[in-house]
């Protein structure tokens, strides 16, 4: 592993933390005059109840806002030489000082599984590590999804594709449609032979795939068109772009 020692990067490093420092203040302060706004509060009982409510509402979305606002995620398939390239990422990022979520640490027992998923796709960094078993997950491809529903797709995920992932010829492409399409018409039919007050929460899974049919072309064509650089030339050079791109990212 490289360790960095050169000056210039160091002040790269301290600068960017003191940015970080004076965008926390700034969101800490705001919660600062909020809760004294709530105390201070001083109205006829029903409109004071709803003062509070407004400001009460106001001040959580300004801590989830304070939480989310450096928060980086990762997505990815788990298992296999995706989750071996994830361990190692993980690693060399928290050497550098830039902590991700991942699901496998940060989402405990009994948490829910599609609300930590949606809030992936909310973040302001995404990490996307593509595999082919990513492509054809319906989870990772929740995700994937979700980060595209949310806007400033470009502007928000940070891919790696892995060289099993083939999306750059169109031939290739359509593969991946056709999985889906096939993941569709197995469980619809199945569904057929199930009575429809049975079905509670099937219905929803088969709108997922759909979804994910509908979208899939237009992601994967916006994916290939960006220089993701190779998963050994980030390796080898310890995520050195990656990090740059990210710390570049937070500071906007």
């Amino acid at each position: 592993m490289v360790i960095e020692t050169d000056v210039s990067r160091k002040f790269q490093y301290e600068q960017q933390l003191q940015s970080e420092e004076r965008t926390l203040k700034e969101l800490v302060d705001k919660l600062d005059a909020i809760e004294q706004q709530l105390q201070a509060t001083d109205f006829p009982h029903s409109k004071q109840v709803d003062k509070q409510e407004q400001l009460q509402n106001q001040l959580e979305q300004e801590r989830e806002k304070l939480k989310n606002e450096k928060e980086i995620f990762i997505s990815y398939a788990w298992g296999g030489d995706s989750e071996t390239y994830v361990e190692c990422l993980d690693t060399v990022l928290q050497s550098k000082g830039i902590a991700i979520i991942r699901d496998k640490r940060d989402l405990g027992y009994k948490g829910l599984i599609k609300a930590f998923m949606e809030k992936i796709g909310r973040g302001k960094c995404v990490i996307a590590v593509i595999s082919d078993k990513y492509l054809k997950s319906p989870n990772c491809m929740f995700e994937l999804v979700q980060i595209a529903k949310n806007g400033d797709f470009y502007d928000r995920i940070f891919p790696i594709m892995l060289p099993d992932v083939q999306i750059y010829k169109p031939i290739e492409r359509i593969k991946y449609i056709k999985y889906w399409e096939e993941q569709i018409k197995e469980l619809d039919e199945a569904m057929k032979g199930v009575s429809a007050a049975n079905l509670q929460g099937f219905r929803e899974e088969i709108d997922l795939y759909t979804q994910i049919r509908h979208t899939i072309a237009e992601l994967t064509n916006l994916l290939k068109d960006m220089n993701t650089l190779t998963p050994d030339i980030h390796s080898e050079s310890d995520f050195d772009e990656l990090s740059k791109a990210i710390a570049q990212r937070l500071d906007e």
